[in-house]
């Protein structure tokens, strides 16, 4: 998948720490709590549908992501001779540097976020989510809480799936990895609309 692209996605579908989502390690009693009760819904995730496709118009409009999409596309073409010159090669490294300075300056990275507060603000921070989010209604804590759930879900029923888990991790709410597995389908082709969407910007 092309940097820029991936930015896009990091910044659609942010995921929290691995170990994190998939255990509950590191979360609060108080948070642990809230996720234990949270339940993933058909109501919700056509919530987060709608929210990701207008954030992707918002970013195919936004100035500093056209500009990373014409820089990876410069970078791309040098990557692509053979024999690079001095002078090309320089350019590619500064390149390189002004693509991650603008990473790090625009993305959504609710990776770092420990606590699901954390999560709340880091989306609240994003202005392109929270206007789309506002759209449909949905509270940056619920995208948080979905976020969280439905990674931790996924991750563990895919684990489940290949026979490498007996009995569900604790923290897991059954309820979710069930839900994941029965709409396994459905939530495949939504990403991979979102994917086709992003691709096409």
């Amino acid at each position: 998948m092309k940097k820029h692209t991936r930015w896009a996605v990091a910044a659609l579908m942010a995921l929290a720490p691995a170990a994190l989502v998939a255990q509950g390690a590191g979360l609060s009693s108080a948070d642990a709590q809230e996720m234990a009760s949270y339940r993933l819904t058909m109501d919700t995730v056509k919530k987060v549908q709608a929210a990701t496709k207008a954030m992707i118009e918002g970013l195919r409009q936004d100035p500093e992501f056209q500009k990373l999409r014409k820089l990876q596309a410069e970078m791309e073409a040098l990557e692509r001779k053979e024999e690079p010159t001095g002078a090309e090669i320089a350019r590619l490294e500064a390149l390189g540097q002004q693509r991650e300075a603008l990473e790090e300056a625009h993305e959504l990275n609710l990776g770092n976020a420990d606590s699901l507060d954390g999560m709340e603000a880091a989306v609240e921070r994003s202005p392109v989510l929270s206007k789309a989010l506002a759209q449909t209604g949905l509270a940056p804590r619920e995208y948080a809480k979905f976020m969280m759930a439905m990674i931790q879900a996924s991750i563990t029923a895919g684990f489940k799936k290949a026979g490498m888990l007996k009995e569900l991790p604790a923290g897991v709410n059954p309820e979710n990895v069930k839900f994941v597995e029965e709409h396994e389908a459905e939530l495949r082709a939504m990403q991979a609309e979102f994917e086709r969407m992003v691709g096409k910007g």
